[in-house]
């Protein structure tokens, strides 16, 4: 995870919203968070409004 490494950048979140990618909505991810201590959010499927914040930052 590309995760690993903005972690050492920025710092330890306490929380990661994403939206429903498969990548995202997977066991390992899951397991990740929860050996971080990291609250995995999930946006609302097919509404990209509610995801405002992560596609700006994608510029999508």
């Amino acid at each position: 995870l590309h995760w690993n490494l903005a972690i050492a950048w920025l710092g330890l979140p306490k929380e990661i919203k994403t939206d429903n990618g498969p990548c995202f909505i997977s066991s390992s991810t899951s397991q990740w968070c929860a050996r971080w201590n990291i609250a995995l959010k999930h946006g609302i499927p097919y509404n990209s409004t509610g995801q405002a914040i992560v596609e700006r930052a994608n510029q999508t």
